[in-house]
């Protein structure tokens, strides 16, 4: 701390004039980050962090399906979950719907991400395009545009299967094949973003280590398996995590195509929240119990993949 005495003429011999910074100066910084803040913590506490806050009060009562009557019942409509064969009909679901979009989405994904980069890297800009145009479609156009190629009497689908001699199908409201039906069409729906960012990890490989293999006389098949692969598992882990997530919340083509049906056979944990909470007679308590132990579930899930798959993961 420093202080100096002027003793100028004019002024008092007394008189000092201290340089220590004003406590306003000291705070202004802290409060100035807060203001800039402010409309990204007021957005986050409207939109999230008071309907979380909500849904749980709600999970632990009891709702009148006309009125805002609550009767607090604790942990009753977690209990009522556990023990509804409906409900665990819907975890069984979910977790189909991931096992067959997932691993399936991917491996296409990589598969032509790799013909990208070497057979087919001189492919014009326009295809590359029409290979991302799904990602950009809507979930309900992509759910009507399936829902008439899956047409039993006009439908395309059945069509091109009769040309190899197979038998057509009702593919939506067949309770063995409309969850294969819906699974098709989120794989082409998701499809051109999973290319997209495999094609930029195949991309993102220094062609030097290619170099090195060809000169010891590696062939494509084993620079793929040796070089390409190890090195895109960055990206393959990426993929991994947003596809199991973005999957297990999945709901716009199931609710276009089949509406949960036929038979639940289609209805995954996100459409059975929908439904208890604005179909039929609402249970807005039972679906948030739903909606909270989907988001323990998916917690649960990626945890389990990051400790278990995230150590094989390669950097460069």
């Amino acid at each position: 701390m420093s202080e100096i005495t002027y003793a100028a003429s004019g002024r008092p011999p007394s008189t000092v004039i201290s340089l220590r910074p004003s406590r306003w100066k000291k705070v202004y910084p802290a409060i100035e980050g807060y203001l800039y803040l402010a409309p990204t913590l007021i957005a986050l506490s409207i939109f999230i962090f008071l309907p979380v806050y909500n849904s749980f009060i709600l999970s632990l009562n009891r709702i009148a399906p006309f009125g805002n009557q609550k009767i607090y019942v604790g942990f009753d409509n977690f209990a009522r979950l556990f023990a509804d064969p409906e409900y665990w009909n819907s975890i069984k679901v979910t977790f189909l719907f991931v096992l067959g979009t997932v691993p399936t989405g991917i491996f296409l994904a990589v598969l032509l991400a790799i013909a990208l980069s070497y057979p087919l890297r001189h492919l014009s800009g326009l295809h590359r395009l029409m290979i991302f145009v799904p990602v950009v479609i809507s979930s309900a156009i992509a759910g009507v545009l399936f829902r008439w190629l899956y047409n039993p009497v006009v439908g395309y689908f059945n069509y091109w299967i009769s040309l190899v001699g197979l038998e057509g199908q009702d593919w939506l409201t067949s309770k063995q094949w409309a969850l294969y039906a819906v699974i098709l069409a989120t794989i082409w729906k998701e499809f051109g973003f999973n290319v997209i960012i495999a094609l930029a990890g195949v991309q993102n490989i220094d062609n030097s280590y290619y170099d090195a293999a060809k000169v010891d006389g590696a062939n494509l098949w084993q620079r793929i398996r040796h070089i390409t692969l190890p090195l895109l598992t960055p990206t393959l882990f990426f993929l991994l995590i947003i596809n199991v997530i973005q999957n297990m919340e999945a709901f716009g083509q199931i609710h276009v195509l089949t509406e949960g049906g036929p038979g639940q056979a289609t209805t995954n944990l996100v459409y059975s929240i929908y439904f208890d909470a604005f179909v039929g007679t609402p249970q807005r308590g039972i679906a948030s119990a739903q909606a909270y132990i989907l988001a323990l579930i998916v917690i649960a899930v990626s945890f389990v993949q990051y400790r278990g798959l995230g150590k094989r993961v390669h950097y460069q």
